[in-house]
């Protein structure tokens, strides 16, 4: 079936796509969506929005709780909730892809992230500042298992997947001029890259395909890549290069690494040679993604809230959306004024600030909302994502304690790295539960570990050595797998360390 795709200042495009194939996949497929800020397919962002033009297929209930009266009657819907059934002509929203700062350099560290894939160069000269694109792999989903589910769909699928990395790449190689290379990534991102069978990250019982610690050719016109080993299913070489960059750091034990991103990651030191660790699924809820007004950081981007005479007050206006350290410290604001319950539901607040703050409150078509400025606001159904987030973080920690024969005071310092842990506020995390009030003056935000322990590794041998170590060190708990991971799970759903 033949659908054509009109983009406006861009060639229309006339692709080829299969019956029932998703509109989404066929968008990322043709390159137009890849780089696009998307949730998993879940109707929550609204930002796959294509327009038929022409025999609009009936609307959804997504469509209805995303897209007003008018956008639906002239034909707008979610590509990620059609498929094709006919040859047809759409519309989709223009939209420039970033462009790859850098500069130039030797050595190339890339951290690919699930959302973000952040580099370093390194010459004489020094080190390189971080750079950052978003992964064009979000154009099929937000988090890791809808990109699976989306590989495992077919070997056309997988390529396009895989290619959409090696892309970006190629191009930071060709602009820098690097002839060394290291990458880093969960165990997903670097068995797509490498592909290598993914059944094993997909389905259980999980099992790694490949263990890293080694240097690979990625692609022929790519400098052979050394990549850190991975630690199991859902921790990879992006933790142990972590742990790699925090062992020079000359540590006290017990330490604690959080890894805060789209997977929670979490390693509990207890001296050199032995490691507890585990994660849980977080979701793209803390970066921003998914959500209804979410964005990555950036321009215009809220990304702090702060108390004044009036209410509310921030910078950046007009806002354009809200990105993950922004839920956190609108949330951890609220909760503080009582505006928010534990539960996550906004509530009739008594102090007079706290009560204007209250009137911004009002029902809209996507539940109870607060505004913020026009077309920009918070949900109930966000505070919902951000509070399964906090929840694993608190079943993950607790296990981690536990299972290393410590108390929370016991543990002597507390690294937050990933996307929330490194430019969320501590007093934010603290107050809406994701940390104890104990490890308040523990906290040390660490930055990108994943990226600093690569471009050591990229460097040194002693680090490359020690990271060959470093496996038979750790033990892995798997916390999902457990039968009460379920109602500890349900427990700490609610703002507060439970």
């Amino acid at each position: 079936m033949k659908v054509v795709i009109h983009q406006a200042g861009a060639i229309a495009v006339a692709a080829q796509a299969k019956p029932g194939q998703s509109f989404l996949h066929l968008l990322f497929e043709t390159g137009i969506s890849q780089g696009r800020e998307l949730c998993a397919g879940t109707g929550l962002c609204g930002k796959c929005r294509i327009r038929f033009l022409d025999s609009p297929p009936a609307p959804c209930a997504d469509d209805q709780s995303r897209l007003d009266v008018e956008e639906l009657e002239q034909g707008w819907r979610l590509a990620c909730k059609h498929v094709v059934l006919e040859s047809c002509g759409i519309e989709v929203p223009d939209f420039a892809p970033a462009t790859l700062a850098g500069s130039r350099g030797e050595s190339l560290a890339v951290d690919i992230g699930t959302t973000r894939i952040k580099w370093s160069l390194s010459s004489k000269a020094g080190h390189s500042p971080e750079f950052a694109t978003i992964n064009p792999q979000m154009g099929v989903g937000s988090e890791v298992m809808s990109r699976l589910r989306y590989a495992l769909s077919s070997d056309s699928a997988r390529a396009h997947l895989r290619q959409s990395v090696i892309r970006v790449l190629g191009d930071l190689v060709r602009r820098s001029g690097a002839v060394s290379l290291a990458v880093c990534g969960n165990s997903t991102m670097i068995a797509t890259l490498l592909d290598v069978p993914l059944g094993g990250l997909a389905y259980a019982p999980y099992s790694l395909p490949w263990q890293g610690g080694e240097t690979v050719s990625i692609d022929g016109d790519l400098p052979a890549a050394y990549i850190p080993p991975l630690l199991s299913p859902f921790i990879g070489a992006d933790i142990s290069a972590g742990l790699a960059h925090i062992s020079t750091l000359e540590p006290e034990y017990p330490f604690l690494l959080a890894d805060l991103g789209t997977n929670g990651e979490f390693v509990l030191a207890l001296d050199v040679e032995h490691f507890f660790a585990c994660s849980v699924p977080m979701g793209p809820a803390i970066e921003g993604v998914g959500l209804c007004c979410g964005a990555t950081a950036g321009e215009r981007v809220l990304s702090r809230v702060a108390l004044g005479p009036s209410g509310l007050q921030w910078v950046g206006t007009p806002l354009s959306g809200i990105s993950g350290t922004g839920y956190a410290s609108i949330l951890a604001l609220l909760r503080r004024l009582g505006v928010l319950d534990e539960a996550g539901h906004f509530q009739a607040a008594t102090m007079p600030l706290a009560r204007k703050i209250s009137e911004r409150i009002r029902t809209h078509r996507l539940g109870r909302i607060l505004d913020l400025e026009p077309g920009v606001f918070v949900a109930e159904r966000d505070i919902e994502e951000f509070l399964k987030a906090k929840a694993g973080v608190n079943v993950a920690l607790r296990s981690l304690v536990r299972r290393a024969g410590l108390l929370e005071g016991d543990v002597a310092r507390i690294y937050l790295a990933g996307a929330l842990g490194e430019h969320a506020d501590p007093s934010d995390l603290i107050t809406l539960g994701f940390l104890p009030e104990a490890w308040r003056e523990k906290i040390e935000v660490a930055g990108n570990t994943a990226l600093a322990g690569t471009v050591l590794a990229l460097e040194r041998e002693d680090i490359r050595a020690w990271l060959a170590c470093l496996p038979g060190r750790v033990v892995v708990e798997g916390l999902v797998e457990r039968e009460d991971f379920g109602s500890a799970f349900m427990q700490a759903m609610r703002f507060a360390w439970v």
